[in-house]
């Protein structure tokens, strides 16, 4: 959230200053910002997807155990593992969505983040145009 906050007011400053004098100090920050949230948005695809991976393995044991119950073949240990094993698959499939919402999230902010940056870039270069003329 504090990097959010951190290319706005860069963006801000970047808008305030004369269009001619913009340091580069600046557009690099706005950079590192962008490159750090792709590596976010990265890492947390990865995590998603081992997430959802999880889910799929959890709800075939499941399956599995399942069949063996109805198969009157489980003794009382396999059962706890059968109970224990649904509730463990519950709490997966709840971080796995939490985890997707997320992910979603982020990257439509570094879209937006994206654009303001693109937006700023291009009035840069009409109060350019504007004051050659």
């Amino acid at each position: 959230m504090a990097k959010e906050n951190d290319i706005k007011e860069e963006l801000l400053k970047q808008m305030e200053k004369d269009s001619d004098k913009i340091p580069e100090a600046n557009t690099k920050t706005s950079k590192e910002i962008i490159t750090k949230d792709l590596a976010r948005i990265k890492r947390l695809k990865w995590i998603t997807i081992c997430s959802w991976i999880l889910v799929g393995i959890c709800f075939i044991a499941a399956a599995f155990l399942e069949r063996a119950q109805d198969s009157n073949a489980l003794i009382n240990a396999e059962q706890v593992w059968l109970n224990s094993l649904i509730i463990i698959l519950r709490a997966l499939l709840v971080i796995a969505l939490f985890l997707t919402i997320s992910l979603y999230i982020r990257s439509r902010t570094l879209t937006i983040h994206k654009i303001q940056i693109r937006l700023s870039n291009i009035e840069m270069l009409l109060k350019q145009m504007a004051q050659d003329k």
